[in-house]
């Protein structure tokens, strides 16, 4: 595993703290800190995991600036907290908190492994969310430091217990405007880069879906389209929102189609 992508919720430095809500698609309040309490980097979770706790990998996200609650960043992954955590009911689950650094971080980019950071990250990270936890009643429970290599397997797994029911199907035109067909080397881009994010795509490019509408002139026209399934269990729409700004842009379309579905498997 080369790199990850993390989605923030709570930035560095706030005293608020925000939860991702797939529901609505967007990012709310959940609590305030006490006074003078903030968090020490960006905080977030890793899409297309499920942890313990039935939610996704809980991720910090180690760099000199802290962004803002929907950012998604690429990093690479360099260990982890491994603990467990007792609610006040005495429910104890495996919570672990993966570290990571974004691949455009100046100051941290040159780490690769948790074992290079300053002893005093990892003594105030695992401060911090003892008392965090404390606050609300929880008892956060440290257990040792993960390598980089031995998070990733973890994460891996997390992967794999995250059952796809949603799927992603992608529209692309095959020409532009003046019926000459795009170039191949977007298309391999596209797939690549969903292939790196997602794990793997189907493409259905042999036979073209024909799409017909009509202008503002009640002229009927007609396109030819490349579909790319993917199949994810939860749904980012930043992530998404994105990269369809990304093809538009690419493709020279006013607007492309991006529909997403609930599927079973059997």
């Amino acid at each position: 595993m080369k790199h990850i992508f993390c989605t923030v919720e709570t930035p560095k430095k706030s005293n608020a703290k925000y939860n991702y809500e797939p529901a609505s698609g967007g990012f709310v309040l959940a609590k305030y800190l006490p006074l003078g309490s903030v968090f020490p980097y960006d905080f977030g979770f890793i899409p297309g995991t499920v942890g313990e706790d039935g939610d996704p990998l809980d991720v910090v996200i180690i760099s000199e600036q802290g962004t803002f609650p929907g950012c998604i960043l690429k990093c690479k992954v360099i260990g982890a907290i491994k603990a467990v955590q007792q609610s006040k009911d005495g429910v104890q689950v495996e919570n672990d908190r993966f570290l990571a650094v974004p691949t455009a971080s100046s100051i941290f980019g040159n780490i690769h492994r948790v074992a290079q950071l300053p002893d005093t990250v990892l003594d105030e990270l695992q401060h911090f969310f003892i008392n965090y936890n404390k606050q609300e009643g929880k008892d956060f429970q440290p257990l040792k430091i993960l390598s980089a290599k031995d998070a990733c397997k973890a994460i891996e797994k997390a992967k794999s217990n995250c059952q796809p029911i949603k799927k992603i199907e992608v529209f692309i035109p095959l020409y532009d405007k003046e019926g000459k067909p795009f170039s191949a080397h977007l298309y391999q881009s596209i797939s690549k880069q969903l292939i790196k994010d997602f794990g793997g795509i189907t493409a259905y490019t042999r036979s073209p879906v024909v799409g017909i509408w009509e202008d503002d002139n009640s002229v009927q026209i007609k396109d030819d389209h490349v579909i790319y399934e993917i199949m994810v269990s939860e749904i980012d729409h930043s992530y998404w929102k994105q990269f369809k700004k990304k093809l538009e842009f690419q493709f020279a379309q006013k607007e492309l189609i991006i529909r997403q579905s609930e599927i079973g498997l059997i």
